[in-house]
């Protein structure tokens, strides 16, 4: 039997997406991916849908196919031929954008509900929407089971490549994707391997024992809608974050998850504060390979209101680097192995997940941009954080609306750019001198209700109170002063 056709086993990244896609049958949330928004020249579509076709080709993840087995999920390469994208023209909309936009939802929707069953079917797919001559958006969207945010990058990458080949006349690049049946077999060699050993052993030992954690406040069953915030921090606030890094002696990544840390300690009021992080758990083989790697693992760092910004960002660098350092012991599995009611909390409801790759791409003369539009489940305090074109970095929540209105996620967010705010200026306060509400007369002008017009009272304040008889049995009324 040839490579290709062979039956491999689904790494252990793999199984948790699968495990908990099946115990949420009909969750489109396990679904991710992005557009990519090509502009600034003339786009040349059908060298576009080669480069994306043979992309794909050289990419075996997007090519598997996940059979149910008596000894459980299995996969195979498949040999058939990927077929070109379909490209929509939307150059005859009276709105093309508005149209772009509704056509990626929607596209977004149907492959969400064409993947979830995961066998014996495609589990990715690309679509080419024409808004002009020199505006077109491609969308990858996968599975998660085949398909992260580092792949996407790389996919994105190769495609641009293929492309600016195709337009120039020049030789295509080779292709520096690794085998997926490698990606399998060194995952395999870890579950054996002594590190898998001392790696469990340490995160055990992390979380015994197991710190209080707040309540999720998500209700049961899929969300019907969410709401969500999103603002900008620019390209100077990021210089902040990064000069707050150099004082603790590391990076503005690291002052920016410092600063989340704070946020939850002051939202939650606890000291032991725990939020999930994922991590791109990519070693050798794995990353050049296009595949599901990512990993989630919980932080765990104590905040104290008396600790100043940088020394708050040096404890959770410290933190960090452990985590890291063992990052390749899958967070799913975490749960069971601590055997306490409430691990699953660890990694929901509260995380961070910082994607720093360079989202600008040369297709030839046009230069395209990634946009995510397919991310996960909602959690209510997670915190995604994406690279803007101007150097700035984009915040966002996206909450339950079953358990959080707009105003509320909204005011989440407003704090957490508050608390940065306060972080990275002159003269940072400690954590606990935070003001979280930046304009406190404006949000008590909001609050405020207004006073009721009432009639000239003309007898004493009492004696134009009127209570039912009996109801006061000569308790105090009104008191001043007190």
């Amino acid at each position: 039997m040839s490579t290709a056709l062979a039956t491999l086993e689904l790494t252990s990244a793999q199984l948790g997406i699968w495990n908990a896609q099946r115990l949420e049958p009909d969750s489109p949330y396990y679904l991710v991916g992005d557009v990519i928004e090509i502009s600034g020249a003339p786009v040349d579509v059908a060298a576009l849908a080669e480069a994306i076709r043979a992309t794909a080709e050289e990419a075996e993840s997007l090519r598997l196919r996940v059979l149910d087995t008596p000894d459980g999920p299995r996969q195979t390469v498949s040999a058939e031929p990927v077929p070109l994208p379909e490209i929509v023209d939307l150059q005859g909309e009276s709105d093309p954008l508005a149209a772009a936009h509704a056509r990626v939802a929607a596209e977004r929707q149907r492959v969400a509900e064409a993947c979830r069953g995961m066998l014996d079917r495609a589990l990715f797919s690309h679509l080419i929407l024409r808004l002009s001559d020199t505006e077109v958006w491609f969308t990858q969207l996968g599975h998660h089971l085949v398909f992260d945010g580092y792949t996407a990058a790389m996919l994105a990458r190769r495609t641009a490549a293929r492309y600016t080949a195709a337009v120039r006349g020049e030789e295509v690049p080779p292709s520096t994707f690794g085998r997926f049946a490698d990606l399998v077999d060194a995952d395999r060699a870890y579950r054996m391997s002594e590190r898998f050993t001392k790696d469990r052993a340490y995160w055990c030992d992390r979380f015994t024992p197991m710190p209080e954690l707040a309540e999720d406040a998500s209700a049961a069953g899929l969300p019907e809608a969410t709401f969500t915030a999103r603002a900008e921090l620019t390209a100077d606030e990021v210089a902040g974050l990064a000069e707050l890094g150099k004082r603790a002696g590391t990076t503005w990544g690291d002052a920016l998850i410092a600063s989340y840390a704070a946020f939850l300690h002051r939202v939650l009021g606890t000291a032991d504060v725990v939020f999930a992080v994922p991590l791109m758990c990519r070693v050798g083989a794995a990353l050049r390979t296009p595949a599901m790697a990512v990993n989630v693992l919980p932080l765990r760092v104590r905040v104290q209101p008396g600790d100043r910004p940088e020394e708050l960002t040096a404890r959770v660098a410290e933190a960090l680097r452990e985590m890291r350092a063992h990052q390749r012991y899958r967070g799913e599995n975490l749960p069971q192995d601590l055997a306490v009611p409430g691990a699953g909390a660890l990694l929901h409801g509260r995380g961070i997940n910082l994607k720093a790759f360079d989202l600008e791409l040369a297709f030839g003369e046009a230069r395209g941009t990634m946009r995510n539009v397919a991310g996960g489940p909602p959690e209510d305090m997670g915190l995604s954080v994406l690279p803007t074109t101007g150097g700035g970095l984009l915040l966002g929540f996206e909450v339950d609306a079953r358990s959080q209105d707009q105003a509320g996620v909204d005011a989440q967010l407003t704090a957490l750019k508050a608390l940065i705010s306060a972080f990275t200026g002159a003269d940072a306060p400690v954590v606990g001198g935070v003001d979280l509400v930046p304009d406190v007369d404006a949000l008590l002008a909001e609050w405020s209700t207004p006073a009721i017009a009432a009639p000239e009272v003309r007898e004493g304040l009492l004696e134009g109170i009127r209570f039912p008889q009996g109801a006061l049995h000569g308790q105090t009324a009104l008191v001043c002063g007190a």
